[in-house]
């Protein structure tokens, strides 16, 4: 080879050498690049290709009510999936899932998450077993919460819901959900190599925070009370739908708030906070105690009230039970619409809206509930028919908890409260926190005026228009309203609202609380159907074992004379007829039976309950019979069955 040929090759072989060199360089550098450089994107890619995160929901806090019964709880279900890009038979198993879940779409749901697809949440235990039956390619199943709600629908208005993901939607589940729900966790689904499964990685997973306990103000005895009356008159007298709202005197507690269809079904809606209303006689007590804290008024003020007809601007006011001249109690007592128009005109439009707002109205008083409505009224000045009108509640709207509002403020002694559900958070140490500050209440009138109005409204029980609210087992008072429905902007004489406003016991309140029926058939008068329907809950209420804080009856009335047995004294005190009642035997503490005879219903059942006697009863009015008799050794676990008799 020449010299010059040799040269040519060694110029070759250094430029392949170089060559070589710079590729094996390149890769070098390629390889450090997407070893150091791109790892993070490559390791998360093909984390990514193998795994799938989901999302574990937390416990949902547990609702209770007032006596720590459940009344919202999450239990353990199972929700499934499938992988469909692992299934071989998309169409076979596309069929299968239709006909178990009855629902379509699976093949275009396949296509559209080809990873993961949920096919049933929250499943039940039906649900479950098709499913497992079915022999759907790939399908699996976790555990997760779910809604659960020992009592059904009882309470569904106030409880609400929440939505799959267990969020809620409504009610006290939205209200305070922040609290309820928790803080999820994470959950990897993994694949290894040729096994082409998924399972659980429990290394990889994190661990959702439970949602806290709260405990509500709401007695679940209360409440399935109201709930069942309510049913019972929408069977009783027809109508739209009936509401109930009840709270404790004094501390703003609801005890009881139900809302009832025509179709004995629990509202999907809280009418009792978030419907309105024209109030009708039972608003009458805006003006009256107006009237009273003008000190132009007292109760024997006589007015003259036209006999039953009185013109205002171009309108006639008419009353339905004609008088000449009425008290200002017995304006109440009788309800007389021209009489509380007078009360209204002679105060003035200004004063009278004053007195409103102050007293609650047009504004939000709920603490702790979603979507409350503040009623409607317009400001004035006023003409003097629409002045005359809203004196006796007719042209503004209000709410069911603004009314019972207004009354516990005549029970409290003038002074307003704010109505709440939410009474404290279980904490997880398991100590317990208010849900809430307490709010001092403003004072809306003096407390001899509510002593007044608290009089008064005995009086409607007693002798006026709320005679069919009276009972023999507790003491009611209370107002009726009758309100005509507004239809295309007029007063449609054939559709009403029928409520009733009250309180018991009478003398010692310690619950408030408004019935109100929609568009009842029967009657449209509050006196004939919502009133009946609140003393049936008052008293069904009133008889349960420790639920009045204080016992207030009727004085005793006098037993007819027994030749047979002495009678036995009849002291009015509880602590005094106590006494009486537990004539010791001398043997270990034992007694006989007392002698219930000639007391009223509500009496017998007080003074048993102190005495440690259960009591059963039939007929209404005072006990004329008991067995076993006066004076029988009492024996533990005995049941005086006692038969009474109207007088």
């Amino acid at each position: 080879m020449t010299t010059r040929a040799l040269r040519k090759f060694e110029s070759r072989l250094r430029l392949i050498k170089y060559s070589l060199i710079f590729v094996w360089i390149a890769i070098a550098a390629r390889l450090i690049w997407l070893q150091i450089v791109d790892h993070g994107k490559f390791a998360r890619a093909a984390e990514n290709q193998h795994n799938v995160q989901i999302e574990i929901q937390p416990r949902r806090g547990t609702i209770y009510d007032c006596q720590k019964r459940v009344l919202a709880q999450d239990i353990d279900s199972y929700s499934f999936y499938v992988i469909p890009e692992k299934i071989v038979d998309k169409e076979m198993a596309a069929k299968k899932l239709e006909a178990v879940t009855k629902s379509g779409g699976w093949s275009d749901k396949f296509e559209k998450h080809p990873r993961f697809l949920w096919v049933a949440r929250k499943t039940t235990a039906e649900m479950q077993y098709a499913l497992c039956r079915a022999g759907i390619p790939t399908l699996d199943s976790i555990v997760e919460s779910r809604r659960f709600y020992p009592a059904g629908d009882v309470a569904l208005d106030v409880l609400g819901r929440v939505n799959i993901d267990n969020k809620g939607i409504s009610g006290i589940e939205l209200q305070y959900d922040s609290l309820l729900s928790g803080k999820p966790g994470t959950a990897l689904l993994k694949r290894y190599g040729k096994k082409r499964t998924f399972i659980f990685h429990d290394e990889l997973y994190k661990k959702p925070v439970d949602g806290l306990d709260i405990v509500l103000t709401l007695d679940m005895d209360f409440q399935q009370i109201a709930e069942q009356e309510l049913k019972n008159g929408l069977e009783n007298y027809g109508g739209v739908s009936a509401t109930a709202l009840f709270m404790r005197t004094g501390c703003g507690e609801i005890v009881a708030c139900a809302s009832i269809d025509s179709n004995g079904m629990p509202a999907s809606r809280n009418r009792a906070i978030v419907d309105m209303y024209e109030p009708g006689s039972t608003f009458k007590l805006v003006a009256v105690a107006a009237a009273l804290e003008s000190g132009r008024y007292t109760r024997g003020t006589v007015v003259d009230v036209g006999g039953g007809k009185y013109r205002v601007d171009d309108r006639v006011i008419h009353d339905d039970h004609p008088h000449d001249r009425l008290t200002v109690e017995e304006i109440v007592v009788y309800s007389s619409n021209i009489g509380a128009a007078k009360l209204g005109l002679d105060l003035g439009d200004y004063t009278i809206y004053k007195s409103i707002t102050e007293a609650g109205f047009m504004k939000k008083l709920v603490a702790d509930f979603p979507g409350e409505a503040v009623g409607q009224l317009r400001r004035p000045p006023w003409r003097d028919h629409l002045l005359a009108n809203i004196s006796f509640g007719h042209g503004i709207n209000v709410t069911p908890v603004q009314m019972t509002v207004l009354y516990d403020a005549i029970t409290s002694g003038g002074k307003l409260s704010q109505p709440y559900f939410g009474k404290e958070v279980i904490c997880g140490d398991g100590s317990r926190q208010p849900l809430r500050t307490p709010v001092e209440g403003k004072q809306i009138m003096t407390p001899a005026t509510a002593a007044l109005l608290r009089d008064f409204l005995r009086g409607v029980v007693e002798e006026g228009t709320a005679k069919r609210a009276d009972s023999a087992v507790v003491e009611i008072a209370g107002k009726t309203g009758t309100a005509l429905k507004v239809i295309d902007g007029k007063y449609n004489h054939s559709r009403s609202i029928a409520s009733f406003v009250g309180f018991f016991p009478a003398d010692f309140p310690d619950y408030v609380g408004i019935v109100v029926f929609d568009e009842p058939k029967k009657s449209r008068y509050g006196g004939e159907v919502s009133a009946p329907v609140f003393r049936k809950i008052a008293e069904r209420y009133s008889i349960l074992p420790g639920k009045l804080d204080r016992p207030a009856v009727k004085k005793p009335h006098a037993a007819p004379e027994r030749k047979s047995e002495p009678k036995q004294p009849r002291p009015d005190s509880i602590m005094g007829l106590l006494a009486a009642l537990r004539v010791e035997s001398g043997i270990d503490g034992q007694f006989t039976i007392p002698d219930l005879r000639g007391l009223t219903i509500r009496q017998a059942l007080v003074y048993a309950k102190e005495a440690g006697i259960s009591c059963d009863f039939s007929g209404s009015g005072i006990v004329v019979e008991q067995s076993p008799a006066a004076g029988e050794p009492y024996q533990r676990g005995t049941i005086v069955k006692l038969r009474c008799k109207s007088d």
